[in-house]
């Protein structure tokens, strides 16, 4: 239960207990100390701990300003250093802010902000979905979150609809505002929220009850297994969407502690399982016939559950098809400028295709955990992309939050030190002992450069550790497969 709370995927305990009680009523005591731990124990902490803390605010509950501001307050509060303290807007999701690293040690699922359902603590690549799916083409019609628990992607995409309807209505010639009678809030989109585990699916309810309120979207949770859904039910008649991120290996999650890219034969074969799987899922979206989008995503590395199942469905629902209209792969307008795309020639993608999907590594500078984004249209769906982003960033400047741009990263890639250097670069005057005090080096500095020469120590460890069990993995394997000749 400790280690759920402090390193899973969502820092959260499942279930209740008084033994839950118990370790919640202490949880801030455990984060401060995990914290320490890890720092002095690299190899067994989190390794996500030189991430940014991205923080999503549910503009359906509260404004991006009003939540930055109220941020901003406590992490002034809780900085013990005269370090980067600054609330930053993310540069590619709309509504997402960007804090420093160690700000999880008092921003975690019992903060008031968090319970108040006003922000989610959500992971920058797992936005990347629901903003794609809501921003690629026309945004109105209903919508299928095909595998929806715990709801994150599921409220993130109702925020971003309700967000479009809004700005809509403004933008709305006043000729054609007429006042109506009676109740003006109508449900302009649904977003059908599917989840076959029971468990999941009261987390799932519990989660959009606390989350999604708006006048214009609504989220039915929908208990029952996505693959069992008919095509032609009447049900989804107005879906124009669906949004796949199915059960995955999890190997892109960087704080895994088993995380590992070699695979024995035991993982490739579990990993075969879920791709097959997957397949069937993706080809289940494109057999909805009025459906004219798909967003397919997954927190994994491996090709397989990636470019491979990707290939296999364009293959397999493109081939034979009568009514004229064929499944291609686009570009994400939203994250035009993102630089880590797809593997060219996996599954026989050619590079157009593969420049069309992203992929995020955690481990190679992406400041966020492994994932994979891919974004499908029918031929038969109007190329006009008038309703897209297509500006640099998709954060709203007016609001003056300064724009995130890796500063979070640069202080770990030691670019305070190489300040440091400049600033204090000797000099005649220098070497006298009145110019030492002038050019010695802040205190703060001093600590700065401390901490990320720590880290980058750490970074290199990892790296060195990640190529030593891939040589002895295949040293096995090839020791394997010569017993077996002989």
């Amino acid at each position: 239960m400790i280690y759920e709370l402090l390193f899973s995927k969502f820092q959260k305990i499942r279930g209740g207990g008084q033994i839950k009680r118990m370790i919640v009523k202490h949880e801030k005591e455990l984060r401060r100390e995990a914290d320490e731990y890890t720092s002095k124990n690299p190899s067994l902490g989190d390794r996500s701990s030189n991430f940014p803390r991205y923080v999503r605010v549910n503009v359906m509950h509260s404004t991006v300003a009003d939540a930055a501001n109220i941020l901003q307050e406590e992490l002034t509060k809780a900085s013990n250093e005269e370090g980067n303290s600054t609330v930053y807007a993310d540069a590619h999701v709309p509504d997402l802010l960007v804090l420093p690293p160690n700000a999880s040690t008092w921003l975690h699922h019992d903060s008031e902000l968090v319970k108040s359902g006003k922000i989610i603590l959500q992971d920058k690549s797992s936005c990347f979905s629901a903003l794609v799916c809501a921003s690629s083409g026309d945004f109105r019609g209903d919508y299928i979150d095909a595998c929806s628990a715990p709801g994150n992607k599921t409220s993130h995409l109702a925020a971003l609809l309700h967000a479009s309807f809004a700005a809509a209505d403004e933008d709305e010639p006043p000729k054609k505002k007429k006042k109506k009678k009676g109740n003006t809030n109508k449900i302009q989109s649904t977003v059908f929220a599917c989840e076959r585990s029971s468990t999941r699916f009261d987390t799932l309810k519990s989660r959009m009850d606390q989350l999604v309120s708006s006048s214009s979207v609504a989220v039915e949770p929908t208990h029952g297994d996505f693959l069992k859904i008919d095509p032609s039910d009447p049900k989804y008649a107005n879906v124009r969407a669906i949004m796949l991120d199915p059960s995955c290996s999890g190997s892109g999650i960087v704080n895994a502690p088993d995380r590992s890219t070699t695979q024995n034969s035991d993982e490739k074969n579990r990993i075969q399982s879920l791709a097959n799987f997957q397949t069937v899922a993706l080809k289940h979206c494109m057999s909805f016939p009025q459906v004219e989008r798909i967003v397919y995503s997954t927190c994994s590395v491996h090709d397989e559950e990636n470019e491979m199942v990707v290939s296999n469905a364009l293959v397999e629902m493109n081939s034979g098809k009568e009514d004229g209209s064929e499944w291609k792969l686009v570009a994400p307008q939203c994250l035009q400028h993102w630089p880590r795309r797809g593997k060219e020639g996996v599954g026989g993608l050619s590079k157009s295709q593969a420049d069309c999907l992203i992929r995020c590594d955690g481990l190679d500078g992406d400041e966020t955990n492994g994932f994979f984004v891919s974004y499908f249209e029918r031929t038969r769906v109007s190329n006009d992309t008038s309703s897209v982003q297509s500006s640099e960033t998709t954060c709203n400047a007016s609001i003056g939050i300064p724009l995130y741009d890796g500063q979070y990263k640069k202080v770990v890639e030691s670019e305070a030190p190489k300040k440091i250097e400049k600033e204090s670069k000797p000099t005649e005057e220098g070497k006298s002992k009145g110019a030492k005090s002038k050019n010695a080096t802040p205190s703060n500095n001093k600590a700065a450069e401390k901490s990320a020469k720590k880290r980058a120590k750490k970074l290199a460890w990892k790296k060195k550790q990640a190529l030593q069990k891939g040589e002895r993995m295949k040293k096995k394997e090839a020791l394997a497969a010569k017993s077996k000749e002989e």
